[in-house]
């Protein structure tokens, strides 16, 4: 069933380089799931559609 998953060629991923600067408080860091204000973007919409 799985034979053709061994002629696949593995993924590439491209991970561009993050200069550290700052960080959030650890308190708000765990209620907005993550301590790097560069990383923080918040779902504002509903299926796609900013309301």
């Amino acid at each position: 069933m799985y034979d053709h998953l061994k002629h696949l060629v593995p993924a590439m991923a491209y991970v561009p380089y993050q200069n550290f600067t700052s960080s959030y408080d650890l308190d708000y860091a765990l209620s907005v799931g993550t301590i790097f204000p560069q990383l923080c973007k918040p779902f504002c919409g509903k299926r796609g559609v900013r309301r």
